[in-house]
C-alpha cells in the first residue's frame, strides 16, 4: 500500500487538472512488491496520437483492475513487476519487464506467481506448484 503526508503535497500547476493531486514522494507501508505500469490511450480517441500514463499499483488486484478496463483506445501496454529482494532471491529491490502473472487458487486466497522476461520466476517456492492450477492472468489473452 503506498501512503503519502500533507507536507508531500505540490502546489497546483494551471497546467494540471482540478481534479488532481500532486505528491512530491510517496511511501510504501509494507515490504511488498508491487506494479509500475504504463497505461497507453489516443489523444481525443485518435491513434496518431498516443500519450502514456504510468501508475505505481500495490497489488495485483489493482493492476487486474486497470487491465480489465482496457478498451480499444486506452490500454496497458507494459507492466515492470517490483520485487524486494526476500521475494526476487537477492539482497537489493528489482524493477523487472513483467512477462507473465500467473494465480494459483488456494484455501485461503491466491497466491502469485511472476515470471520476469529474465525468465525467472518469483517466488522460488511455488516455481514447482502443479501446472494444473495455475491460471495465467496476465498478459490477458
Amino acid at each position: 500500500m503506498f501512503e503519502t503526508y500533507e507536507a508531500a503535497r505540490l502546489p497546483m500547476l494551471p497546467s494540471f487538472g482540478q481534479s488532481t493531486t500532486r505528491w512530491a514522494f510517496v511511501a510504501q507501508s509494507t515490504n511488498r512488491e508491487w506494479f509500475y505500469v504504463t497505461h497507453e490511450y489516443f489523444q481525443d480517441g485518435d491513434p496518431e496520437y498516443v500519450c502514456a500514463q504510468q501508475f505505481l499499483i500495490p497489488d495485483v488486484i489493482g493492476l487486474m483492475s486497470l487491465v480489465k478496463s482496457d478498451s480499444d483506445s486506452a490500454f496497458v501496454s507494459r507492466v515492470q513487476l517490483v520485487s524486494p529482494g526476500w521475494l526476487n532471491g537477492t539482497d537489493e529491490w528489482r524493477m523487472e519487464p513483467l512477462k507473465r502473472l500467473l494465480a494459483i487458487p488456494g484455501e485461503d486466497g491466491s497466491k502469485y506467481v511472476y515470471e520476469v522476461a529474465s525468465g525467472s520466476t518469483y517466488p522460488v517456492s511455488l516455481t514447482n506448484a502443479s501446472q494444473t492450477a495455475r491460471k495465467i492472468i496476465w498478459p490477458i489473452r
